[in-house]
């Protein structure tokens, strides 16, 4: 069998691999190219992000990257705040160019925010990817009311609705959220799982430093930082009480101001970093306080992978079907300080279960199977099958 053609489009330029987002977009076309032939469209953001690095244009067929615009007076009222700010008209005319030459056997639309560029006459098949269930992710800022209006909630539920009727091919990270999509819409969702650098990320030998709590993610992702806000507030008083020496160390890339204050000298706004497995060795644990839907919680597997004991909510491990005793779960302050204690307790203890956690999820969260499970799902689309 030939390989496929797919036109790969995204609404952000998969490098740096320094988010959740990007990590998997750039290791699924990695890992794919091996069996595919991609040509890859990304929108850039104001100032670009510099060339892409090797291992995509070793992988890619072809790169193109297109500005944002500004949609017009008419479009910039009807369409999403989440559209408008990824929106790129000479990306949509470039990709109606590529369609009239039928040069391709699959359209890969990854991310809801950019499916426009498609358009609504295609006749080559198209699956789209959701990374994360955009408007259930709306909702749950606008109910919270965290800087999403119930209108743009209304938006994005309209495309979303939209998509499911145009493009019956989808692909999601996790089982919930296939069945999700599945049930709401009545569409064929493939399961592609999120997966981690299994050579990169493995325990270390050593033990962590003392009472050290890390926290890596996206800092201006608005989930991240209520999140962070939460546990700051609600949770390191309490544990101070009995870990006057207790540390929280904040990386990621984008901190927002709101992150920056909550700094003090128990809390470390550190940013962004070249490799964060070091600090996933040094830390005593990591954190994921996270109480609203939508990501990838990549960085979940990489801990674990790393051997690093992870203490999240049920909200911020609900998108990963691991096994219950892989990582300690906990939804309110009183129980989220006492899973961290228990490992600051015995930290030994803690990392020798986080080892055997570490065999597990590398075993299994490959980004190798996971390219393996896109490519099913490309065939399927492109012979009208289920996938």
């Amino acid at each position: 069998m030939s390989q496929r053609r797919v036109l790969f489009l995204t609404p952000t330029v998969p490098w740096p691999a320094d988010s959740g987002g990007r990590i998997r977009t750039q290791a699924l076309i990695t890992h794919a190219a091996r069996e595919a032939q991609i040509t890859l469209f990304c929108v850039a953001p104001p100032g670009g992000e510099g060339p892409p690095p090797a291992t995509l244009t070793d992988a890619c067929e072809r790169i193109e990257v297109f500005p944002r615009t500004r949609p017009g007076l008419l479009s910039h009222f009807a369409l999403s705040q989440l559209e408008r700010f990824f929106h790129s008209a000479p990306m949509h005319t470039a990709v109606q160019r590529e369609l009239s030459h039928g040069s391709h056997d699959l359209i890969h639309i990854d991310e809801l925010s950019i499916a426009r560029s498609v358009g609504s006459t295609a006749t080559t098949p198209v699956l789209l990817h959701h990374h994360k269930l955009d408007a259930r992710l709306a909702h749950d800022l606008a109910t919270r009311r965290l800087g999403v209006s119930f209108s743009e909630v209304a938006k994005i539920t309209a495309l979303e609705r939209r998509c499911s009727r145009l493009h019956t091919h989808h692909a999601a990270c996790s089982s919930s959220e296939v069945r999700y999509l599945e049930g709401r819409y009545s569409i064929r969702c493939a399961l592609v799982p999120n997966g981690v650098d299994t050579q990169r990320f493995t325990p270390s030998d050593t033990l962590p430093e003392t009472d050290t709590i890390l926290f890596l993610g996206t800092l201006s992702y608005e989930p991240n930082v209520h999140g962070l806000e939460w546990f700051v507030r609600k949770v390191m008083p309490l544990l101070a009480e009995d870990r006057p020496d207790l540390r929280l160390k904040i990386v990621g890339q984008d901190p927002a101001a709101r992150v920056h204050a909550l700094a003090s000298d128990r809390v470390e706004v550190i940013g962004p970093v070249a490799d964060p497995v070091p600090h996933f060795h040094a830390a005593t644990c990591s954190i994921a306080p996270l109480f609203i839907g939508g990501g990838t919680r990549i960085k979940i597997l990489e801990s674990l992978a790393a051997g690093c004991p992870v203490v999240s909510t049920s909200v911020g491990a609900e998108a990963l079907d691991l096994a219950p005793d892989s990582l300690s779960l906990a939804d309110g302050s009183g129980a989220f300080r006492a899973a961290i204690l228990s490992i600051l307790d015995d930290p030994a203890a803690a990392h020798a279960k986080a080892r055997t956690s570490s065999a597990a999820v590398r075993a299994r969260y490959s980004w190798e199977a996971s390219a393996a499970a896109l490519l099913d799902a490309w065939e399927s689309c492109c012979a009208k099958t289920p996938a």
